[in-house]
């Protein structure tokens, strides 16, 4: 799961380059890839499978079960993720605790915008259709398009 995570990160984070900033192979910014994949492999992959088998368990049983496990999911674990990303970017690129602060009060209000007009249906879908196992894949394939948007605002 962290492998699919980590890859999926890194190729939107070459198609920001490449499609919406006009890079070329050539000029790609090879350590900004690897930072974007690092938070997949080593944080995000990690993260997202321990946390959909803990709603699993958690909402195990209960009415309304892929509901309230998107509200959770968007409550608890979308803001926790944006956060630490929009932290650890900055800061593993060189920048002071001050910038990755000031730029996450800069970035943070879009990308949470962004988060809740996507995510809620997506996790809905998730919930109701696609099986545990299979959730963090499925969750990857959507969120190529979610990396590709989350690499373009932290650039």
């Amino acid at each position: 799961m962290s492998l699919t995570t980590g890859t999926t990160m890194g190729l939107g984070n070459i198609i920001s380059q490449t499609i919406i900033e006009n890079r070329t192979l050539k000029t790609i910014d090879w350590p900004r890839v690897t930072r974007f994949a690092g938070f997949g492999y080593l944080f995000s992959g990690p993260f997202l499978r321990y946390w959909y088998y803990g709603l699993d368990k958690y909402f195990a049983g209960v009415r309304l079960q892929p509901v309230k496990m998107m509200i959770a999911d968007q409550v608890i674990a979308a803001p926790l993720l944006n956060t630490v990303i929009l932290f650890y970017l900055p800061l593993v690129s060189g920048k002071s605790m001050t910038e990755s602060k000031r730029r996450f009060r800069q970035d943070f209000p879009t990308v949470m915008k962004a988060n809740y007009l996507a995510w809620p249906a997506i996790q809905l879908t998730n919930f109701y259709f696609i099986p545990l196992q299979h959730r963090v894949l499925f969750v990857n394939m959507c969120s190529l398009i979610w990396s590709t948007f989350l690499a373009y605002v932290t650039k």
